[in-house]
């Protein structure tokens, strides 16, 4: 995936990020001073709330301090974002982004906060490939086979996502790529969308491997591809996007942490220390892996930089594609 590509040797950053306790403690600043509120943009269950929950109780262990999961449902992320914006620049309260946040400051009609300039980067924390699956009841068992099918009735098939979210730009790029129209049916949640496509309401989803691993091993949905450059170990039958030469359906989920701007150096360093502990963990890393998710961490600057990159790249295919949403 193209989605925040790094890593780096936690043992290095913890370092880093103990000694700006430090400097903090000495100065007076003592932190963390109550608890710390983590928020979601997206409903309990889901798979970014499954990384914040996990990677969020090791972190209260490890600091001896509650760590508080708070979903912030709506506007694919926007309304946890604005929450986020308008906390206490302290570190007691912090947020877990994903590319749909960097989508949508392209994509929103209504997008007012954009990701560098608003907030503090804080750690990067995983990496979550995408997918095509069809309903098992469809013809098509490859993705040349659903090509095949959709050019024959333009139009005529259905395709599922939550409307702004990464799925939807990857569906997006699939259509482009492939040269084919399928027509979109939004829904709020990513449970709903591919509940549909196992009855067979609609034919079609792009949704995370988390969602469609499960489902894929009982036989409910088929998946065709895999979004990035290589297969996943949860699905290795599944040819990537690159393997079928679609660059440009390289559309994965990045998780990454943001706090208020203006939170201090040494609040931001001592976090990301944290983070580094928390996903060295192998019993952490285990169930992120479990759930489709490769464990990734940054520096807060490696991770500005990325965003950055990110950020453009996401702008310039969100003007190719023509897409806006609501």
């Amino acid at each position: 995936m193209h989605v925040l590509r790094l890593m780096t040797r936690a043992g290095h950053w913890l370092a880093g990020g103990l000694l700006a306790l430090g400097a903090a403690a000495a100065s007076g600043q003592a932190f963390p001073s109550k608890p710390i509120t983590y928020i979601v943009g997206f409903g309990a269950g889901s798979g970014i709330d499954n990384v914040a929950r996990v990677v969020g109780q090791r972190i209260a262990e490890s600091m001896s301090n509650p760590v508080v999961v708070e979903n912030r449902v709506g506007a694919a992320g926007s309304i946890a974002l604005e929450a986020l914006s308008k906390a206490a620049p302290d570190g007691h309260t912090i947020l877990i982004a994903s590319a749909s946040d960097l989508i949508n400051q392209y994509a929103s009609r209504n997008a007012k906060l954009e990701i560098v300039r608003d907030f503090t980067p804080v750690a990067l924390t995983g990496a979550l490939p995408l997918v095509l699956a069809v309903t098992d009841s469809l013809a098509a068992k490859n993705v040349d086979e659903l090509v095949a099918l959709a050019k024959a009735q333009p139009g005529k098939l259905n395709w599922a996502s939550v409307v702004g979210a990464s799925p939807h730009f990857m569906g997006e790029a699939f259509k482009s790529a492939r040269g084919i129209d399928m027509k979109m049916v939004p829904y709020r949640t990513t449970n709903d969308a591919t509940a549909d496509v196992v009855s067979g309401r609609v034919e079609v989803t792009f949704t995370t491997v988390t969602a469609a691993v499960p489902l894929a091993k009982s036989g409910k949905v088929r998946v065709l591809a895999i979004t990035g450059r290589d297969r996943s170990s949860l699905l290795p039958d599944v040819p990537s996007t690159a393997e079928l030469g679609m660059p440009t359906v390289d559309v994965g989920i990045g998780y990454f942490v943001l706090a208020p701007k203006g939170t201090p150096p040494s609040v931001v360093a001592a976090l990301n220390a944290q983070f580094a502990k928390a996903l060295a963990s192998k019993d952490v890393r285990d169930k992120l892996l479990a759930s489709g998710v490769e464990p990734k961490i940054s520096t807060p600057e490696q991770l500005e930089a990325s965003l950055r990159t990110e950020s453009a790249r996401w702008a310039k295919l969100v003007k190719d594609l023509g897409v806006k949403v609501e």
